[in-house]
Parts: C-alpha cells; structure tokens; sequence
C-alpha cells in the first residue's frame, strides 16, 4: 500500500457546531493537512464554491481548489444531504466527482440509506476517533469507486465490491451500459441510446498525494501523526466540559420556556433535539460514552411529531440532570457502578413516562 501525504490535501469542513468544527479541523491538520477551510452549513459552502463553477463543456475535475468534502448532515439552512446533491447534480457544481465524506451522529438506517442514494463515498459516525477519519479519508483516496449515471442516481457504485450478494436483482445489462474513463463535457451523453453510463475516472488524488514509498506492512499515513491527532483532540477535553455545560444551560433554558408556554413548546424541542445530537455525537469522543447514550435517548424521545405533555417534558428534565452529573462528577467510560446507577435511573424515568 502506498503511503501518503496529507500536506497535499485540500478539505473543506462543512459544520454548524463552532465545537465540532473546531474538533475536525484540529484533527486534520494534526495528521498533516495544512489546507483546511471551513463552511458553518451548506449554503455557506455553495457560495464558497460557486464562484469557480464550471464553464459549460470543460471538466472541472481537481481545479476547485478542494480535493474532498468533509461534512455534517444535519445543519440548518441547508444540510450535508442538501449539499451533497447539489454537488452531485447542480449545473453550477464545481466537480460533480468530489469526493465526499458525510459525518453525523444521526447514524440512523434512513440517513445512511438517505447519504447513499444521494451520492455519497464515505459515512462517518459520532462520535468518531482520529484513526476512523483517517481511514475514511484513505478509503475514499485508496479505493475510490467508480460513478454510475442513470436517469435516477449519479454518484459512487452504490453496491460495495467487497460485500457479496445473494441474488442479483438488477435488470440492467452490460449492453445497456457505456463505460467512460474522462469526465470531461458529460453533455455528450446525451446523443448515446445507453441507459447507464459508467464512469472509471484516474485515481487523480491518489497520484497527487502518493509519496512514491510502498511497504505492506506500514499504514497508509504516518503512525506518529495519528498519535499526535489523537493527543490534540483528548488537549480538547477540558473545553469539551466547558460545552456542556454551557449546553446544559440552553437545554435548561429550553425545557423552561417550553414549561410556562405550551404554544412554544414545539419550538424549543426543536432546539433541544438538535443538542441532544450534539451530546449524542460528542461523548464518546472525549471519553464520555454515557453522554453519548444519554443524548441518543434524549434525540429519538424529541423527534419531530413528539406530543408534548407534562410527563414527556419531565423525561426530558431527568436527561438534562443526568448529563449534569455525569459531567460534574467526571464519570468517564462506563462509569462502574455510578455509571450503571445512572443508566438505571434512565431506564426508569422511560418506563415510568411508557405507562403514563
């Protein structure tokens, strides 16, 4: 396996959390990308990238500037499935072959189906580590799949080379098919019969961040930045405590006002859904995995339609108080018997709010 080299990548982060942006840009450079730009949601990164859109029948492929986008899914104004379509299939999109990594905590089977049909490479889980980020980026440099164009999807192969299948289902022909190997005026497509065209484009960023070193038994990206990416993010840790608090604070604030306001109620689930995300994500990044579960359970009780009543907005009090202990007292990893007490406890105040 080649090894490579990350100084000569180009990523454009595109996060609404301040924190978690933060987070990921800290942890690319550690592991050696020097050219890091951010976007704080999709539409802010549509602008970025409009301006160098292509010029009709020219191939834009390598010449934007960025080599891969790294992305949230759920972010306001335009989310990271938003802004994948749009560089999949708007007229403006600067490479329709972007490589594309979507991370998310909403690691739910109806998004990751919802990223693949929309064209994504690669998709990432929060909470994550440095090494799965690397090997992410790796995957989608080392392996990049072939795009299929059809009247109903463009993006990567869809179906995984490596993982077999019992049946195959598609009615789709090898004569129905034209095979390309440029990306080059993709108008042209248009005076072929085909019904699919393939799409087996040159491993453009591989050559360009090859290092020419080839040795089997070594990584693909040098160890020691990966320890030093994942010492940058636990030198983190102490203003990771800082967020939550402050985030126990909204959540605080929110759960009040939906509290004395019945007619707002909706509103500040809202803001209190989209946090728990953000716990969800985050926890078990910084060693605090019981957050992570905390703020699951507080997401999926919060989703969009959730009835409110006295008795769900006193399950959402009992989540709130549960992160407070948990980061006021330090309960990292499992957390022994105060972490099974904890969880206990959460099990209860669920059961309690199901017979009500």
């Amino acid at each position: 396996m080649a090894r490579y080299d990350f100084s000569r990548l180009s990523v454009l982060v595109v996060e609404d959390s301040r924190f978690m942006r933060s987070l990921l840009v800290t942890t690319l450079r550690a592991l050696g990308v020097e050219r890091v730009m951010t976007a704080e949601n999709g539409q802010e990164a549509i602008q970025f990238m409009a301006p160098t859109a292509a010029i009709q029948g020219e191939s834009m492929v390598g010449k934007t500037g960025v080599d891969m986008i790294i992305s949230d899914y759920v972010m306001p104004v335009v989310d990271g499935g938003m802004l994948l379509r749009w560089i999949r299939l708007a007229g403006k999109s600067p490479d329709r072959f972007m490589p594309f990594l979507m991370v998310s905590a909403a690691a739910d089977k109806e998004v990751l189906f919802a990223c693949r049909d929309a064209g994504v490479d690669e998709f990432m889980a929060k909470p994550f580590s440095a090494e799965a980020l690397a090997k992410r980026m790796t995957a989608v440099i080392e392996h990049p799949r072939p795009y299929i164009y059809c009247p109903t999807y463009f993006g990567p192969e869809r179906r995984r080379q490596d993982k077999p299948f019992e049946e195959e289902r598609r009615k789709t022909t090898k004569d129905d098919i034209e095979t390309l190997y440029s990306g080059k005026d993709m108008s042209k497509m248009k005076n072929t019969k085909k019904r699919v065209w393939l799409f087996k484009l040159p491993k453009s960023l591989k050559q360009k961040l090859s290092t020419g070193v080839k040795d089997s038994d070594d990584p693909p990206f040098d160890a020691s930045l990966l320890k030093a990416a994942e010492e940058k993010i636990q030198n983190m840790s102490t203003d990771y405590a800082d967020w939550v608090k402050e985030s126990i604070e909204e959540l605080q604030q929110a759960h009040h006002r939906a509290v004395e306001d019945p007619d707002q109620a909706t509103e500040q689930f809202a803001v209190i859904h989209t946090m728990a995300l953000e716990l969800r994500g985050q926890g078990g990044i910084f060693g605090y995995p019981l957050i992570s579960q905390i703020g699951k359970s507080l997401y999926d009780i919060t989703k969009e339609h959730a009835t409110v009543t006295p008795q769900l907005l006193d399950l959402i009090d009992s989540h709130i108080d549960l992160v407070k202990v948990v980061i006021n007292q330090k309960v990292a990893g499992d957390g022994g018997d105060t972490g099974r007490q904890l969880l206990q406890s959460l099990a209860e105040a669920k059961k309690k709010f199901a017979d009500s």
